[in-house]
Formats: structure tokens, C-alpha cells, sequence
């Protein structure tokens, strides 16, 4: 009789436990699910998220949650760089791929273009970090979003132009990067660019202010002709590719356009600097502005200006390792003169 009931009572708990486990992993899975969700709905309110019904809502939170599982994933094999929600976060890798990351269309006239191959003075002792924000030379304007529009291109050689402007005449203005898109028709607007063409174009026709010439982020009909005053540049200058003269460059002259290599790593990037142990290349398919550069637990890395706004990354901004696949195109880098 006692082990009949010994055995009852030993069964019991094995029953208590066993249920037990089992309302503890559904309020672990509930509770996972309530977090998730929470962080879906900030993830839409920091970004003025909204969506068409409730199936399109359901899909865009499924692909929100397989770029978190990307961004935990990135985060154990790329420990200097923070990875997590970006405004990209609702996009597949394939949309993001196909808008961001196609914005740079490499010209095969390039070697017979004539350009100004650029000298410096090679006596100047370069410092061992530099930021055209902290350490000029002139002024950067504040980082510009090109939202849905293949327009990279276009803002990196005006970014690099304003700031020109700025050393030469101290002049401190915002040009326009939509006249570029609608104007320069040996680029394809919103489906690319490449610098060189872009140059070629201001310093025939000139740039109109931002505020007479403002950004759409679509191709429309030319302007030109209706928005005052133009400002040119005397031409370009495609620089030497070793790192050392493009720092020098950078410090005696100002900001530089180059165009990088951008796949999902730049979707989830929140901070730090993103590298790899990959040392192969990829073409580049993004334009950037470099405005600095500098050494941080003996990874020597650039700053890169982007152009998706302020909410990405650091302040708009991006540091990449001198070294393997996310570097900087060092064939592919030019100044305004």
C-alpha cells in the first residue's frame, strides 16, 4: 500500500514538473513574442514606418525578424562593429541590394579622359588621424538622404564640391544634387552615375543652389536655365592610388569621392568599423565621400560620408577598414579643383 502510493506520488510530481516546463516555455515563447513585437512597433515609430494592410504589416515584421537574426549573427563574427535596426530593417537583402547599393555606373572612358593628374606637396608630414568636421580644410554640410533614388553619385561629388567651395571662397552653401539627376545626361540619374561625368558637367554648366534646385529623389525635366546664379569648378582630379597620398590629399585639399563595395553588413551597420578577413574585391557599387581617417586598436580605417541620412550608422557616416573587402576603391578616387 505505502509503495502503491509512493509510486502515485512520484508520478505526480513527475506530472508537476513536466506541465510545469511546459507553462514555463510558453511564457518564455510569449514572452519572446510580446518583445519581438515591441520592438517592431518602436522600430515603426523611429522610422515612420506604416504599410498598406495587415498581410503586408505580418510580412515586413517576418523579414524584420530574419534581419535581427542577421544582425546577432554579424555581431559574433564582426566584433568592432555594432549591428541592430537600421531604417533598412524591413527590407529583404534583395531590395535593399537593388536600390542602395546600385548606385554606381564605372565609365569605360575613364583612361581617356583628360583629367589633371594631381600633385601635393609629399614634404607634408601626415597626422596620424584626421576629420575635415574637427580638422577641415572648410566645411562639410550637413549629411543628405537619398531615399528611394539611385543618387549616391550625384551627392558624393556635390559634397565634395561644397566643400571646395568652402576652402577656395569660404563660401558655406548647400548645391544641388537633383539638378545632377536631371541635367547630366551622360549619367543615368536615379540608376547611377560615375564621378568623372559629373565633374565634367559643373564644370561646363555649374551647380545651382540647393534651395533654387531642391531634391525629389526623381528624374524630371531640366532646370537649368531657371534658377539664377551657377557655380562651376575648373575641372578634377583623378589621384594617385596608395593610401598614404590619398591622406595627404585629403589634408592639404579636402574631401574626396571614391565608391566602395556595400552588401548587407551596411544594412544592419550601426557603429564602429566594419571589416572582414575576406581580402578580395568585389566592384564597387556605392558612392562615398571620404572626409577622414585614423587607427583604433591597430585597425587602421577611413571615414566615409554616405547618403542615408543622419538616423544610419555614425551621424550618416561609416568607418571602414583600410584592409580587405570594404575598403575604399583606390583606382576610383578624384577631387574637384
Amino acid at each position: 500500500m505505502k509503495q502503491s502510493l509512493k509510486g502515485k506520488l512520484v508520478f505526480l510530481l513527475f506530472l508537476v514538473l513536466v506541465f510545469g516546463q511546459k507553462i514555463k516555455s510558453q511564457k518564455s515563447q510569449f514572452n519572446k513574442k510580446h518583445q519581438q513585437q515591441y520592438e517592431f512597433q518602436k522600430f515603426k515609430k523611429i522610422y515612420g514606418k506604416s504599410y498598406e494592410s495587415s498581410e503586408h504589416e505580418s510580412y515586413r515584421f517576418n523579414v524584420f525578424l530574419e534581419n535581427q537574426k542577421q544582425a546577432l549573427k554579424l555581431k559574433k563574427e564582426i566584433s568592432t562593429a555594432e549591428f541592430g535596426v537600421t531604417q533598412f530593417s524591413d527590407q529583404t537583402e534583395e531590395e535593399f541590394m537593388n536600390v542602395y547599393a546600385n548606385g554606381v555606373i564605372s565609365s569605360n572612358n575613364d583612361t581617356f579622359e583628360s583629367y589633371i593628374q594631381s600633385t601635393s606637396d609629399s614634404q607634408l608630414q601626415i597626422p596620424k588621424q584626421w576629420d575635415i568636421r574637427i580638422n577641415g580644410p572648410g566645411y562639410m554640410q550637413p549629411v543628405q538622404n537619398q531615399g528611394g533614388c539611385g543618387s549616391c553619385w550625384a551627392f558624393t561629388v556635390v559634397s565634395t564640391i561644397e566643400n571646395l567651395y568652402s576652402i577656395k571662397y569660404n563660401k558655406n552653401f548647400t548645391l544641388s544634387e537633383q539638378q545632377l539627376i536631371d541635367c547630366d545626361h551622360f549619367n543615368n540619374g536615379c540608376n547611377g552615375g560615375w564621378f568623372t561625368s559629373a565633374y565634367r558637367y559643373v564644370q561646363e554648366n555649374g551647380l545651382a543652389l540647393f534651395s533654387r534646385y531642391p531634391y525629389i529623389g526623381d528624374k524630371k525635366n531640366c532646370l537649368k536655365s531657371q534658377v539664377g546664379e551657377l557655380y562651376k569648378i575648373n575641372g578634377y582630379e583623378k589621384l594617385p592610388s596608395d593610401t598614404e597620398s590619398i591622406k595627404q590629399y585629403l589634408v592639404q585639399k579636402g574631401a574626396i569621392a571614391t565608391c566602395v563595395y556595400v552588401n548587407q553588413q551596411w544594412q544592419t551597420y550601426r557603429n564602429g568599423i566594419l571589416q572582414t578577413n575576406y581580402l578580395g574585391t568585389q566592384p564597387c557599387n556605392k558612392a562615398v565621400t571620404v572626409i577622414g581617417y585614423g587607427t583604433k586598436d591597430n585597425i587602421d580605417f577611413w571615414i566615409l560620408r554616405n547618403t542615408w541620412g543622419t538616423a544610419w550608422g555614425e551621424d550618416g557616416h561609416i568607418r571602414v577598414s583600410m584592409k580587405g573587402l570594404y575598403n575604399i576603391n583606390v583606382q576610383a578616387v578624384f577631387q574637384p579643383i
